[in-house]
């Protein structure tokens, strides 16, 4: 009598071991692998966005009820501020809807590779999505001094040399 028993339980382990195999699978399938979007800069270049402009040395891509930008996994946006000098700060907010705040949406501080700012000049904030989740954007921008013109070095986690976008930016074009 025992063997059966032990015997059963085997069966039960194989059983269990099998219906983890599948929700295993069935996750990877579902978007948990580790690899599911291209983030690469050659898959996404930066794309202008020149339709907002700065009121009282602020600038803001949108009101936080207004028209978000879409911001999906690989997204670099080369917000053209119009501050005339390289921003000292710049606070970016997500929302998992387009018009933010409109219809009883929210807007949420950015964390981590959700929206980092790879570059800060007297032109353009750059602004990369390093996650592979989707979301809606929103920027505001602001501290940008005349003492400050024309300087090219950037706050924390940006690129510090030369022009962020353009023909003045240093970095080569994809073959």
């Amino acid at each position: 009598m025992r063997s059966q028993g032990a015997g059963g339980g085997a069966a039960r382990r194989s059983g269990w071991a099998a219906a983890c195999a599948v929700g295993a699978a069935a996750a990877l399938v579902a978007g948990c692998a580790p690899s599911r979007c291209d983030r690469s800069e050659s898959a996404n270049p930066p794309v202008e966005f020149t339709e907002a402009t700065p009121a009282g040395g602020i600038y803001e891509t949108s009101a936080p009820d207004g028209e978000l930008l879409y911001f999906p996994g690989g997204m670099r946006y080369a917000l053209k501020h119009g501050l005339g000098a390289r921003p000292r700060w710049w606070q970016v907010y997500l929302s998992f809807e387009s018009d933010g705040t409109r219809r009883g949406g929210t807007l949420a501080h950015a964390a981590g590779n959700q929206a980092e700012v790879t570059c800060a000049d007297d032109e353009h904030l750059i602004v990369m999505n390093d996650s592979c989740s989707e979301y809606w954007l929103r920027v505001v921008v602001g501290g940008a001094d005349g003492a400050d013109e024309g300087a090219a070095s950037a706050g924390e986690g940006a690129a510090s040399a030369g022009k962020c976008y353009g023909d003045d930016d240093p970095t080569p074009a994809d073959p």
